[in-house]
């Protein structure tokens, strides 16, 4: 990289570290940016530097402020590394994305989410399960596939529509949600259920980002039978679906992971 691309960079790192406490690994030296360096970091590019800053202001922004997103993570050390075949990985303080590829605003407010969820020991998880009705059950999961009332295969998803287990406790952990989540699959949890929600959250009506996103994972319970949807390319049972995702009159803010979170948003909860 240029020099003066470098000193850009650094001065990035330092605003994203100064205003969120969050200290980005990035593996680049002094002679370019796409260095592996020491470390054993993976590469950045300018630009993921900036889509994270741009991001994380947003999730503070709904926090209330750079304070209030300080104080609820306690800072974060981020990098890219090889994390098999997931877009990244959260853990108390510490967020990882695939060295791989780049990522997007989702997959960062995502992760973010995590990290802010297990510096609570995954307290936040567990009461946004409790908040909607859910609960948390592989006993009864096992008996609801054993009798086939599952839409999944027997203890395994099914790769056609109407059989990827999208529905209540018919996913591998045996989880119940209650209310309505914007989605569901067969690795779905109460884990990956409140950084969803978060993700929503953040992108529902607010004309930033994550908006496009997850309008369209609303607006995909209204595709007709065998359609594809515009995020994943998956073919799937929309209209038997949408009686557990597609919330009163297509809006989000209606449900109660919108209202749990943004209680938590607000000091709340």
């Amino acid at each position: 990289m240029e020099k003066s691309d470098f000193h850009v960079a650094n001065e990035r790192l330092e605003q994203l570290k100064s205003e969120f406490q969050v200290d980005v690994l990035t593996g680049w030296g002094e002679s370019g940016l796409g260095d592996s360096g020491a470390s054993g970091t993976g590469t950045w590019s300018i630009p993921e530097v900036d889509r994270l800053h741009s991001t994380l202001t947003l999730f503070a922004d709904a926090m209330g402020g750079t304070a209030s997103f300080v104080n609820n993570l306690s800072g974060v050390t981020v990098k890219k590394a090889d994390i098999g075949s997931h877009g990244g990985e959260a853990l108390s303080h510490r967020v990882s994305f695939s060295e791989k590829g780049s990522f997007g605003a989702w997959t960062v407010v995502h992760e973010f989410a995590h990290a802010w969820d297990a510096k609570y020991g995954w307290r936040l998880s567990r009461e946004l399960e409790q908040y909607t009705g859910g609960f948390t059950s592989p006993f009864l999961s096992f008996v609801k596939m054993f009798f086939g009332l599952s839409d999944s295969g027997f203890r395994k998803p099914g790769n056609i529509p109407g059989r990827r287990g999208r529905k209540p406790g018919c996913n591998a952990v045996g989880y119940f949600y209650g209310d309505k989540p914007s989605g569901s699959n067969w690795k779905f949890n109460r884990v990956e259920d409140f950084a969803e929600s978060v993700a929503m959250y953040i992108g529902w009506e607010r004309e930033n980002n994550l908006s496009d996103h997850a309008r369209r994972r609303i607006t995909r319970y209204l595709l007709p039978d065998g359609e594809k949807d515009e995020l994943f390319g998956t073919k799937d049972n929309w209209t038997e679906y949408a009686r557990y995702f597609y919330p009163e009159g297509g809006d989000y803010s209606k449900t109660l992971r919108w209202k749990f979170v943004d209680g938590l948003m607000k000091g709340k909860v």
